[in-house]
C-alpha cells in the first residue's frame, strides 16, 4: 500500500513488511519529517475484513436509527417504536445466549454463522412481507436482532484479535465509514430504502465467510470461559459506565426517532453532527489521543444531564436539537469503552467472544432502557391521562436521576480501563505471571506498579552469575540467525513482548531505526509477527545448543 512521496526514505524500513494470508497482520504507524502519524495497513487482505465490520455496524446504525428495514412505514413516517425495542432485545438475548455459552460458540463458529444468517433471513423476510401492525413486525425484528447480535460477535472477536495494536483509531474509523454510507438513505428514495438497508447485512455476511477461510479462524485456540474470567481485569464500575453512556444514546435516539423523519431537515443535521464528531475523535486518536476513556466519562456525565434538561420545556420543532447533543455525546464513551474493552481482550488473552458479547450486552441494555424511556416520554399517546409536556418532563427527570446515580459511582475513581495505560501493561507484561493471580474482577489501576526487568535473589541467597535461560535462548537465536549485537538487544525486547515504541524509549533510537531493526529480525528469521518471535525462542532448546551453549556462558561477564 502506498503512501506518497512525501515518506521517502522514511518509508523502506517497513514497506516489505508483508504476512502470508495464515498469519497475523502487521500495522504501522509510519511518522513523517513534522511528527505527524499515518495510519497504514500492510495486508490487503484485511480491507475485506474491514469493509464487512464497516457493513455490519452500519446495518446497526440503520436499523437502531431509522424505519428502512420497515417497508411499509415508509423512509418519510415517523419510526415504530415497537420495531426498534424489539431489534434491540434480539441483539440482547443473542449476547446474553453467546456470554453463557462462550466456550460452544467460540469452538464451532461456523454453527454461530450459519445461525445468523438464518435468523437474518428469516426476519428480513419477514419484515418484508408482514403487515402493518401486525405481531409479524415484532416478531421479524427479534430475529433480525438475534441475527445481526450473533454475527456482531463474530466481527467483535475478529476485531479484537487483529486490530488491537491500534485499536482506537480502527474503531473510530470503522464508524466513521459507517455512518457516512448510512447518509446514502438519504438518497436512495422511500421506495428504495430496504433494498439499500438490505445490502448492508449481505455484505456483512459475504465479507465474513471471506475472511474467515482468508485467516482459518476456526482454528483458533479457544480460552475457556473459567481461564477468561480469572484474567478479566474490567470491574463493574466500568460496566455501569458502558450502560450509562448506551442509555443515553438510545434515549436521544429514541427522542429523535420519535419526533423526526428520515428524510427531514432534523435527520441530516444529525447525520452531519454525528459523522463530524466521529471524524473529530478519529483525528484526536491519530494525533495526541487526549480524549481517553477517564476524561471522556468524567466530562460525559455532567454534559448528559446539561443536554437533557432542555428536553423538559423545549418546543417540539427544537427538541431534535438537544437530542443530537446528547447522541453525539455519547458516542466519546461508547467509542472509548469499545476499543478500550477489545484492548483488554487482546492484553489479557481473554475469550473474545465472551468478553465482547458481555461488554455489549450491557451497552445495548442501557440503550434499551433510555430508548423506552424516550419512547414512553415523546409518544404522541396519552399515558394514564397525563399530557405530552408533563410525560415528557418526568422521563426526562427519570432519565437524569439515573445519570446523575451513576456519576455517583462512576466520577469517584479511575474505573475506566484507559488505553494508555493498557498499553503501558502490554510492554510491561501486566498480564502474564503473578499480575493473574491477584484475584478475579482486580482493576486496572491496580497493576500499575512499575515491574523490574528481573527478579532481584531472595533474602540469604546469593546472586545469581549465569545468565537466565531467557537470556540463552534469545543468545542462540541471535547467533543460530546471525543477528548483530544491535539487533540482539532488539530481540530480546520483542522476546518480551515489547513494542516498536518501548524499543525506542529505552535504546534511545528513531522511531523508524527500531521498526527497520524489527524488519531485519524478522527476514533473517524468517518469522512473520511477534508472536511467531516469542514462540521461537521459547521453542529454542538449550540442551541441544552444544558447544554454543558453552560459548555462551563463557562469554558471561
Amino acid at each position: 500500500m502506498k503512501l506518497g512521496q512525501r515518506f521517502g526514505a522514511d518509508f523502506q524500513g517497513v514497506r516489505s513488511l508483508k504476512l502470508d494470508h495464515e498469519t497475523d497482520f502487521v500495522q504501522e504507524l509510519i511518522m513523517d519529517g513534522e511528527g505527524r502519524s499515518e495510519w497504514v495497513l500492510v495486508n490487503p487482505r484485511m480491507l475485506i475484513g474491514l469493509v464487512g465490520t464497516i457493513a455490519c455496524y452500519a446495518w446497526l446504525f440503520l436499523t437502531m436509527g431509522t424505519s428502512a428495514f420497515v417497508p411499509f412505514a415508509g423512509a418519510h413516517s415517523e419510526t415504530l417504536g415497537g420495531f426498534h425495542l424489539c431489534f434491540t432485545l434480539g441483539i440482547i438475548v443473542s449476547l446474553a445466549g453467546m456470554w453463557l455459552f462462550s466456550d460452544f460458540f467460540s469452538a464451532h463458529k461456523p454453527f454461530q454463522y450459519g445461525f445468523a444468517l438464518a435468523l437474518s433471513a428469516i426476519g428480513a423476510a419477514g419484515l418484508w412481507f408482514s403487515e402493518p401492525g401486525g405481531w409479524q413486525v415484532l416478531s421479524s425484528a427479534a430475529s433480525m436482532g438475534a441475527g445481526f447480535g450473533l454475527l456482531y460477535g463474530l466481527y467483535g472477536e475478529f476485531v479484537c484479535l487483529n486490530f488491537h495494536a491500534s485499536i482506537k483509531i480502527y474503531v473510530l474509523g470503522i464508524f466513521c465509514c459507517a455512518f457516512v454510507v448510512c447518509a446514502g438513505l438519504l438518497f436512495a428514495g422511500a421506495e428504495m430504502s430496504f433494498f439499500f438497508a438490505l445490502l448492508f447485512p449481505i455484505v456483512s455476511f459475504v465479507a465474513y465467510a471471506c475472511v474467515f477461510a482468508f485467516f482459518h479462524l476456526g482454528k483458533q485456540p479457544v480460552v475457556d470461559r473459567k481461564t477468561s474470567d480469572a484474567r478479566n481485569r474490567v470491574v463493574w464500575r466500568s460496566y455501569l459506565a458502558t450502560a450509562t453512556a448506551g442509555m443515553a444514546a438510545g434515549f436521544g435516539l429514541g427522542c429523535l426517532l420519535s419526533t423526526e423523519s428520515v428524510h427531514s431537515g432534523a435527520y441530516v443535521i444529525a447525520e452531519v453532527f454525528v459523522v463530524g464528531t466521529c471524524a473529530f475523535l478519529f483525528v484526536d486518536a491519530c494525533r495526541k489521543n487526549r480524549v481517553n476513556e477517564t476524561i471522556t466519562m468524567r466530562f460525559f456525565l455532567p454534559f448528559a444531564a446539561a443536554a437533557a434538561f432542555p428536553l423538559m420545556f423545549a418546543p417540539r420543532p427544537f427538541k431534535f436539537v438537544f437530542a443530537v447533543l446528547l447522541l453525539c455525546g455519547s458516542l466519546f464513551p461508547i467509542t472509548c469503552s469499545l476499543s478500550a474493552m477489545c484492548k483488554h481482550v487482546a492484553l489479557c488473552d481473554l475469550s473474545p467472544i465472551r468478553a465482547f458479547s458481555f461488554g455489549r450486552l450491557i451497552c445495548f441494555a442501557g440503550i434499551v432502557l433510555g430508548m423506552a424511556l424516550a419512547f414512553v416520554g415523546f409518544s404522541q399517546v396519552e399515558i394514564g391521562g397525563f399530557t405530552y409536556e408533563a410525560t415528557s418532563a418526568a422521563v426526562v427527570v427519570v432519565f437524569m436521576m439515573l445519570v446523575i446515580f451513576s456519576a455517583s459511582f462512576v466520577m469517584t475513581e479511575d474505573n475506566y480501563p484507559d488505553e494508555a495505560r493498557i498499553k503501558h501493561k502490554e510492554t510491561e507484561g501486566a498480564c502474564d505471571g503473578a499480575a493473574l493471580d491477584m484475584g478475579v474482577g482486580m482493576p486496572i489501576r491496580k497493576l500499575e506498579a512499575p515491574g523490574t526487568e528481573s527478579a532481584e535473589p531472595a533474602p540469604g541467597e546469593e546472586p545469581v552469575a549465569r545468565p537466565g535461560i531467557f537470556h540463552i535462548k534469545c543468545e542462540i537465536v541471535a547467533r543460530t540467525y546471525g543477528l548483530s549485537n544491535r539487533q540482539r538487544e532488539v530481540l530480546g525486547m520483542l522476546a518480551k513482548g515489547r513494542n516498536a515504541d518501548y524499543i525506542t524509549e529505552k535504546l534511545i533510537i528513531s522511531s523508524h531505526t527500531a521498526k527497520a531493526h524489527i524488519y531485519n529480525i524478522y527476514q533473517k528469521t524468517g518469522v512473520h509477527s511477534r508472536q511467531e518471535l516469542m514462540d521461537l525462542v521459547e521453542d529454542t532448546d538449550v540442551s541441544n545448543a552444544g558447544t554454543m551453549l558453552r560459548d555462551i556462558l563463557d562469554d558471561r561477564p
